[in-house]
C-alpha cells in the first residue's frame, strides 16, 4: 500500500505527464492510474524515460522504481495490456471495473494527442479481447469487484443493519459504484454521501435517495456513522484520529490508494479498519473458481495478439506493395503497354502480400514475385 501510494497518479498529473511526453517528440503516451496499479504506455526507445516521468510526477524516486516496478518491451507489453484489460493481472481476476478506467485513460490520452494509429489499434484489441473473454469463458463469475466486496464484508461483519448509519466518503468513479452497490444490496440503511467537491456528492446522494452532507461536516458525519467507505484520491489522509469522540463498535473500509483514513484511527476501541488490500483477501474462494478460467482466457488473448501481428505486418508492408504494384504498372506502359497485364500484376502483388505475411525475407520475395510475373507476361 505505502509504495503503491508513491507511485499513485491523480488526473492533472496523469495529464503532465502526456504533455511532457509530447515535449520529448514521444509518438505514443497513455497514464494509467487506478487503486493497485500505476502504468504507463508508449513508444519509446528507451523504457526508462517513462520510468522517470513517473517517479518526477509521483513522490516516487527512481530507487523505488528499480527495486518495486517493472517494464515489459515489444509484444510482451501489448499482451500486458491485453491481460489488464480482460482482468487477468487484477487485485481481484476478473475484475472488469480496469476496463471502464483504461477507456477513460486512452480517452485522455487521445484528447492531449497521445495516441497515434498503432497505439489505438493495441487499445481497441485490447477492448475486444476483454469482451471476447467475458462472454465466453467464467472468469467474471461470482464476486467481481472490491467495490461489492465492500459489500460482502459489511453484511458478513454487521449482523443487524436496519439501524445502522452508513457514510461514503468520496463520489467519483468508484465511489459510485459503491453508491450503487449500497443502495442494490442494502436498501434498508440509513446512507450518506460526502465529497471534497460538495456538488458531486448532493448530485450523487440525490440520484440513490440518499442524505448529503456538506463536506465541511466530514468529522461530525464520521463520529455518527457506524459504518464508513472510503473512496477519496486525496494525497493526505480524509479521516482522522480527532475525528472520533463517541465511543461505539464502527468498520470502516479504506478502498483509497495512497490510504485516506489515519491508520492511528485502528488503535481507537470499537473500530475495525480494513484497507484495500484486505478487503480482497475475502474474494479468496471466488479466485480458486476463476483459477480454471484463466487458460481459456489466455488462449483468447494469444489468438488475438497474433491477429494484431499480422494487422501490423499488412501495414509494414503496404508501402513495399504499394512501390512493387506502381513499378510494375510502369515496366508494364514502357515496354508492353498491354491491359491485359493489368489482371496479371494484381494477382503478382496479392501474391507477394501473402509472402510477406509469413516470410521476412523481402528482397527474395521481391524478386521471386517480379520472376513470376516475367514468366507469365513471356507467355
Amino acid at each position: 500500500m505505502d509504495i503503491r501510494g508513491k507511485f499513485s497518479l491523480s488526473t492533472d498529473q496523469a495529464i503532465d505527464i502526456l504533455h511532457q511526453a509530447t515535449a520529448k517528440k514521444i509518438s505514443g503516451c497513455l497514464a494509467l492510474s487506478t487503486c493497485n496499479r500505476t502504468e504507463i504506455y508508449g513508444i519509446c526507445n528507451d523504457p526508462n524515460v517513462f520510468a522517470q516521468m513517473l517517479c518526477d510526477n509521483t513522490e516516487s524516486n527512481i530507487e523505488d522504481f528499480k527495486t518495486h516496478g517493472y517494464i515489459f518491451s515489444g509484444l510482451k507489453a501489448i499482451e500486458h495490456l491485453f491481460n489488464v484489460a480482460s482482468g487477468l493481472d487484477s487485485q481481484i481476476i476478473g475484475d472488469y471495473e480496469i476496463l471502464s478506467q483504461l477507456k477513460q485513460s486512452a480517452k485522455i490520452a487521445k484528447e492531449n494527442g497521445c495516441i497515434n494509429n498503432f497505439m489505438e489499434r493495441a487499445i481497441n484489441y485490447a477492448l475486444q479481447v476483454s469482451k471476447e473473454i467475458k462472454t465466453k469463458t467464467q472468469l467474471s463469475s461470482g464476486t467481481v469487484s472490491v467495490s461489492y466486496a465492500a459489500i460482502e464484508i459489511i453484511k458478513e461483519k454487521i449482523k443487524n443493519l436496519a439501524d445502522k448509519k452508513i457514510l461514503l466518503v468520496g463520489t467519483g468513479k468508484f465511489g459510485n459504484h459503491i453508491a450503487k452497490n449500497l443502495k442494490d444490496y442494502l436498501p434498508g440503511c440509513d446512507i450518506s454521501f460526502t465529497n471534497r467537491t460538495d456538488e458531486k456528492a448532493n448530485e450523487l446522494a440525490t440520484i440513490h435517495d440518499a442524505t448529503f452532507v456538506p463536506y465541511k461536516y466530514l468529522h461530525t458525519a464520521c463520529n455518527e456513522a457506524d459504518i464508513i467507505i472510503v473512496s477519496s484520491a486525496s494525497n493526505s489522509y480524509s479521516v482522522i484520529h480527532s475525528f472520533f469522540t463517541n465511543d461505539k463498535e464502527r468498520l470502516i473500509l479504506d478502498l483509497s490508494v495512497p490510504q485516506n483514513v489515519d491508520p492511528l484511527v485502528k488503535d481507537i476501541w470499537g473500530v475495525t479498519l480494513l484497507n484495500v488490500d484486505e478487503v480482497s483477501t475475502i474474494l479468496d474462494k471466488t479466485i480458486s473458481l476463476r483459477q480454471a478460467e484463466i487458460p481459456k482466457a489466455k488462449k483468447i488473448i494469444r489468438e488475438t495478439l497474433e491477429s494484431l501481428e499480422e494487422w501490423h505486418r499488412q501495414q509494414f508492408n503496404n508501402p513495399l506493395l504499394r512501390m512493387v504494384k506502381s513499378q510494375l504498372f510502369q515496366l508494364n506502359s514502357i515496354y508492353s503497354n498491354d491491359k491485359k497485364n493489368d489482371e496479371k500484376i494484381h494477382k503478382t502483388v496479392s501474391s507477394l502480400a501473402i509472402e510477406l505475411k509469413v516470410k521476412k525475407d523481402k528482397g527474395c520475395q521481391c524478386i521471386h514475385a517480379l520472376s513470376n510475373y516475367l514468366h507469365e507476361t513471356s507467355n
